[in-house]
């Protein structure tokens, strides 16, 4: 297991299945900023434990999302390796998913 440094900005972020969800831009004391790849799915997105902006910007303009240097399981040589609990693709098996009403749903949540 190794800790992410300033040589390590520009690889990529991977979750636990090995799917990229951003590349390291800075770090920042205990905060990494990350470049979210324009890929990642929402459901994904909405599951890690990132901020979703920062006001730190890239090069390109965009804005730069904040996830904490805790994050990181593990760094190669090639990529950063997120902790399953900061971003997995896992549904959590504690959740039931189909009771879940929807934003535009009638059901009355005092009522379940």
């Amino acid at each position: 297991m190794g800790d992410v440094t300033e040589d390590d900005v520009g690889k990529p972020i991977v979750t636990a299945e090995e799917r990229e969800i951003g590349t390291l831009r800075g770090i920042d004391g205990p905060t990494l900023h990350i470049a979210i790849a324009e890929d990642v799915d929402d459901e994904l997105l909405s599951d890690m434990k990132i901020a979703e902006t920062t006001s730190i910007r890239d090069a390109d303009g965009g804005v730069l999302a904040g996830a904490a240097r805790a994050s990181v399981a593990d760094v190669t040589d090639d990529t950063i390796h997120f902790w399953p609990a900061y971003a997995t693709e896992a549904r959590h098996e504690s959740v039931s998913y189909e009771e879940i009403p929807g934003a535009d749903s009638n059901v009355d949540p005092e009522e379940s």
